[in-house]
């Protein structure tokens, strides 16, 4: 809105009365009858840069004119000036009033209420920036938030797929590190196998065979009872032997053959399959000792703990069959024997295959003998102690207490041993090594008698002899040895001692 001026009222009501009577005639009138209620009249005659509105209405309740003070009302400026009479003679119609809109002179009034007025801040730095960004905040508030949760989830998912990845990656990484070291770990231990299968090839067998050849051929020695049927024929100056007597040397020398041949097959099959097993329970406690170590003096020490903790000692115990066993094996072999070819006459023809039944059944009869794996005596001693003692007085002279070593690691080593020679695993691979050597033994036989035998067979009497020889190549060294080299390379043996070597010791 406008000021209104109400300078000189009473003079402006006056001239109004006057006019109103002279308006009828004045041509004026009629022309502001013509434009009826138009505000806007003519601004000719008022003052320059003004613009002035009549308002033929009354002015609204609550304009409080202004004199000499001024207000803002956007964006039109109001300010008050003096009332400027028209130069036309025309009075302003009744009731009406002048509404004086416009701007004042630049040089004026605003001059002077910008002087009044306090100057304004000068502009903070980025408001205009902050103003703006607050503007676009409002705008796209709803795009930018939906905008920030899609790049969220998609970031946690990434960061979900990539933790994953990872973990993955790790997972492989460390199945391909636990198969290397398997690996390692199977190659380490085949190595370590063999090494021990030549220790044991090399020195183990070879002497506990040398000790048992002399010790059956001590044993089952029959030149004796040889000798006296020749001096019985008459071809020394001996007595002749009576007809009973003759017959009983022939009794026990038909015993003996059997008896040494069975033994030697039994001893070897045993002895080889022993000292196997005893060097592959031995090696891996070594290799499960030196896998333990980190440097080479502990390597040293653990080696020279082998000489301590009853390793070495263990070892011994392949003589034990020799020089402890095989009294019982050849007393036990003989009465097999007995009760077999008891039933057997010296002048009943006997073939190739019978003589093999026979060997079987004799080795059949024997294992019956032996209740409750007892023939596992046969091999290891029944207690530790006991043995290290008679070790020591062995090995001394004299019962001598402060030569007895610690026992704890050999007791363990034989409680093993005894645990694999009486399982069903062990069982087996014994009765087919036993099979296939006493097969073999016999195709020396045929061998060794050249020509072929007749159907019904030679008279037992003339088989002794070479049935008795063949306990010679039985019992030779290891190396000359076809029967343990055909044992080794049985697969069923070479099975068992791979399983035996890896794993525990098989249930009983």
């Amino acid at each position: 809105m406008c000021p209104i001026s109400h300078d000189k009222p009473s003079q402006t009501r006056h001239t109004n009365e006057n006019t109103s009577k002279t308006q009828d005639t004045n041509p004026l009138k009629k022309e502001r009858k013509k434009q009826g209620t138009n505000p806007l009249l003519n601004t000719q005659g008022f003052s320059r840069g003004c613009v002035v509105l009549l308002l033929r209405h009354p002015i609204p309740d609550g304009c409080v004119p202004v004199s000499s003070a001024s207000f803002a009302f956007s964006p039109l400026q109001l300010l008050s000036i003096s009332f400027q009479a028209p130069r036309s003679p025309l009075s302003p119609p009744p009731r009406s009033h002048l509404l004086l809109l416009g701007f004042a002179d630049p040089g004026g009034a605003n001059r002077a209420r910008r002087r009044a007025e306090p100057p304004s801040p000068p502009p903070i730095p980025g408001a205009a920036m902050l103003a703006s960004a607050r503007g676009f905040w409002g705008r796209h508030r709803r795009k930018i938030l939906v905008s920030l949760g899609v790049a969220g989830a998609g970031y946690a998912a990434y960061r979900y797929l990539d933790s994953h990845r990872r973990q993955l990656v790790r997972v492989e990484q460390r199945a391909l590190e636990e198969r290397t070291a398997e690996e390692i770990i199977k190659n380490q231990l085949q190595t370590h196998f063999e090494n021990v299968q030549k220790i044991s090839d090399t020195t183990t067998l070879p002497f506990a065979m040398h000790y048992l050849r002399s010790r059956i051929m001590e044993e089952l020695d029959i030149s004796h009872l040889t000798e006296k049927l020749m001096h019985g024929k008459g071809e020394s100056s001996a007595p002749a032997l009576t007809p009973k007597e003759k017959y009983d040397t022939w009794e026990k020398i038909k015993i003996l053959s059997f008896t040494r041949t069975v033994s030697s097959i039994w001893a070897m099959t045993l002895l080889s399959l022993y000292v196997r097993v005893q060097v592959t329970i031995l090696g891996r406690h070594l290799y499960l000792d030196f896998a333990r170590v980190t440097d080479g003096a502990q390597l040293q020490e653990g080696s020279d703990t082998f000489s301590k903790s009853g390793h070495k000692d263990f070892l011994a115990t392949a003589d034990y069959l020799a020089t402890y066993g095989i009294n019982a094996l050849i007393t036990k072999t003989q009465h097999a024997a007995t009760e077999i070819l008891k039933e057997k006459q010296l002048k009943d023809p006997m073939g190739i295959d019978e003589v093999l039944e026979t060997i079987l059944q004799i080795l059949k009869q024997f294992m019956g003998l032996c209740e409750d794996n007892s023939w596992i005596n046969y091999l290891v001693p029944e207690n530790a102690n006991v043995y290290a003692q008679l070790m020591a007085v062995s090995s001394s002279g004299f019962d001598d207490s402060s030569l007895l070593k610690d026992v704890r690691k050999l007791d363990q080593l034989m409680s093993e041993t005894r645990i694999v020679l009486s399982s069903d695993d062990f069982r087996n691979i014994m009765d087919r090594s036993l099979k296939k050597i006493a097969s073999v033994v016999v195709e020396d036989l045929a061998v060794q008698i050249g020509a072929p035998i007749p159907p019904p067979g030679l008279p037992l009497a003339k088989l002794l002899a070479k049935v008795a020889q063949l306990s010679l190549p039985l019992l030779e060294e290891p190396d000359k040895n076809k029967h343990i080299q055909i044992i080794r390379s049985m697969p069923e043996v070479e099975l068992f001692y791979t399983f035996l070597y890896a794993n525990m010791p098989p249930e009983t």
